[in-house]
């Protein structure tokens, strides 16, 4: 009998016997030859024999494997052998009995050491596995060429098995990664996953059965990385987008575009995942949403510019005129300079359109600060000398700042600014010339009010419109001093204060405050003069009584962080809960009372914001409430007219918007007490 029979050399009829040796020879298995128990999967290479001892098991290890070792020896009954079936996957022992074949298999990757014994007639395999359990099997053939092929298939199966190992430890670390909601980290961990599969599939290959093993097991891992995958590319997506949206509204628009670029590159790799979920339905929708999102990030910056452009053209006051050129001249150069030097520019607006564009703008802002050089330089003709030095600051300051622009983008303007800075230098002359020459003799005191705001004595403020000199005569009964003409006249008439800047204010007072503009820009109630006489006039001492009633002008007076504390006051009073929201679009998140658990994500705009919420702000606050699972309503609360373009917009996307008029109603309704003060800008 042959002991060690390499099978690959042809010698492979030893696979096939079975069956008893007759009278002179035994049989190697009763039940069924060794080729029966060979899978599809695995190649025998060497088959080794012996007559009589079979092989033995004992434990060498109790602590490496929970299940223990069967220990004991299995030999072959007399009319039978026992044979060692070495393949590429498995050791396996095969005794025959004539009550039936006992059989033994051994993983190659269970296997830590592989050696031979040699005694005085008989070798011996002999296998440690990682279980602590060591198999022997005695023969008299040459072992060496088994145990180099055992002890190389060993290290190749522990080596995949390693790489396998450390994939699965990836997954488990994949799935936390996931559930704290860190994209990133998750499709950073499913490409290490691959790529530790792929280096088990290379440390395999060497070997037919290890490779087939090998990609069973990676085919299983391949439907979990897939869905880790899909799910993990949608939440970078939407990570991104929101992003976005907070950069937009930062009026980072290159960079809110860059992250919308993410998110549709992240939408697209999540389609091209082979997975079930989320479903491919849902990603296309989301991407739909997202391409409006792009088209609208793309209009913004232009349609914002032609904002302040319509703004601007559409008030008398020259304060607010200037101020929106300025904005116009502000955002048509942002305008400009977005995507520079892009091939494939993203955003709306040709590029010499625009140009053309910034120079009128240019001009305009040129001819407003010009215009409010000249009123002051008016104003100050005839007003007393701290009136009139304050006004020719001011003056100077329009000139200086037009003349800025006008050197830089309309050389041609200059002429007309040369013109006021001219005049300018006249009347500081004149002014120099009356102060040597001792004409005027206002007190340092003493400031100038237009003569409507002292005329009649302002009601019951009035016995304080008159200060007493430091002589104990009262000023009002000197109507010389400091130079004044009659009232009667369109002059100027003193007032006691401390200060010598006051004409300023005073000349403002004359004309709406800013939040009133914008709600006349916006189509609102003005509410400058009527605020004015309510309260007493710019220089009420506030002694006055304070206001019981809640009106369109007293909203005006708060500012942003004020307006939100009020309209949280105002769910309160109506019995909602308002909580202030952490960051976002959402600013405040009401519930309804009673059995019905209805919230609502709330905006809050405050008067002089109002004029800046376009239709993409609120297209961007309803997607936000949509994209929040807890919402089931959008309000915007706004404490002056919106634009009428950021109305339809929010009739089109369900969102609810109360107006001033309508929040005056519901904070009288619900007696929400009227501040004396207010948070005032």
């Amino acid at each position: 009998m042959k002991h060690v029979i390499e099978v690959e050399n042809g010698d492979a009829q030893v696979l096939t016997e079975t069956g008893s040796g007759g009278l002179i020879g035994r049989g190697l298995l009763h039940d069924r030859p060794l080729a029966e128990y060979v899978e599809p999967t695995e190649t025998p290479r060497f088959v080794v024999r012996n007559k009589k001892r079979g092989f033995t098991v004992k434990e060498t290890d109790s602590t490496a494997s929970d299940a223990g070792v069967e220990a004991g020896q299995v030999a072959p009954d007399r009319d039978h052998t026992a044979a060692a079936l070495v393949t590429d996957v498995r050791v396996l022992f095969a005794v025959g009995r004539a009550e039936g074949d006992r059989t033994r298999s051994v993983a190659l990757g269970d296997v830590v050491d592989a050696r031979t014994e040699a005694g005085l007639r008989n070798g011996a395999l002999v296998l440690d596995t990682v279980g602590g359990a060591q198999y022997r099997f005695p023969t008299r053939g040459d072992l060496e060429a088994v145990r180099e092929f055992v002890d190389a298939a060993a290290g190749v199966w522990s080596r995949a098995e390693r790489h396998l190992e450390a994939a699965e430890e990836t997954l488990e670390r994949v799935e936390r990664a996931f559930e704290s909601g860190d994209a990133d980290v998750v499709l950073a961990a499913v490409g290490d996953v691959r790529g530790t599969l792929d280096d088990a599939r290379e440390a395999a290959a060497s070997l037919d059965g290890a490779a087939a093993s090998v990609d069973d097991r990676i085919e299983g891992y391949g439907g979990r990385l897939r869905l880790f995958e899909r799910r993990a590319y949608v939440e970078q997506a939407e990570q991104a987008r929101e992003r976005g949206h907070t950069r937009w509204d930062d009026e980072a628009y290159e960079t809110a575009a860059d992250h919308f670029g993410r998110a549709a590159d992240s939408y697209a790799a999540a389609l091209s995942v082979d997975a079930d979920r989320p479903s491919d339905e849902l990603i296309e929708q989301r991407r739909a949403n997202l391409d409006a999102e792009r088209e609208r990030l793309a209009a913004s910056p232009l349609e914002r510019a032609e904002q302040a452009v319509e703004v601007a053209r559409s008030t008398d006051d020259i304060e607010t005129v200037v101020t929106w050129w300025e904005r116009a001249l502000e955002r048509y150069e942002r305008l400009r300079a977005l995507d520079w030097g892009r091939d494939d520019p993203r955003f709306d607006g040709d590029r010499e359109a625009v140009r053309e564009r910034l120079a009128t703008v240019a001009e305009r802002l040129i001819e407003a600060r010009c215009e409010r050089a000249r009123r002051a330089l008016d104003a100050a003709d005839g007003a007393p000398p701290a009136a009139a030095a304050a006004a020719c600051d001011r003056a100077e300051s329009s000139l200086d700042d037009a003349r800025a622009v006008a050197r830089e983008r309309v050389p041609d303007a200059l002429d007309t600014v040369e013109e006021l800075d001219g005049r300018l230098a006249d009347r500081r002359a004149e002014s120099s010339a009356t102060e040597r020459d001792g004409t005027a003799d206002t007190d340092a005191e003493t400031v100038v009010v237009p003569p409507e705001e002292t005329d009649g004595g302002s009601g019951e403020g009035g016995e304080a419109d008159a200060s007493a000199e430091p002589d104990g005569e009262s000023a009002a009964d000197d109507t010389e001093v400091g130079g004044g003409t009659d009232p009667a006249d369109g002059g100027w008439t003193l007032a006691g204060d401390e200060t010598d800047d006051e004409w300023l204010t005073a000349e403002r007072a004359a004309t709406p405050t800013d939040a009133e503009r914008v709600d006349d820009v916006d189509g609102g109630d003005a509410r400058g003069g009527a605020a004015d006489r309510d309260t007493g006039g710019a220089f009420d001492d506030g002694e006055g009584d304070a206001a019981d009633e809640w009106t369109p002008a007293t909203l005006g007076a708060l500012d942003a962080d004020g307006f939100r504390r009020l309209v949280a006051d105002c769910f309160g009073a109506t019995g909602w809960t308002a909580d202030a929201a952490d960051g976002g679009a959402v600013d405040l998140r009401a519930t309804a009372p009673g059995p019905a658990d209805v919230r609502a994500g709330v905006l809050t705009v405050h008067a002089d914001a109002a004029v800046t919420v376009d239709g993409s702000v609120v297209e961007r606050f309803a997607a936000a409430v949509e994209r929040d699972a807890d919402l089931d309503a959008a309000v915007v609360v706004a404490g002056a007219a919106l634009p009428t373009e950021s109305r339809e917009r929010a009739d089109e996307a369900g969102v609810t918007v109360v107006s001033p008029d309508a929040l005056v109603d519901e904070l009288d309704g619900h007696d929400v007490s009227v501040p004396d003060d207010g948070a005032e800008r």
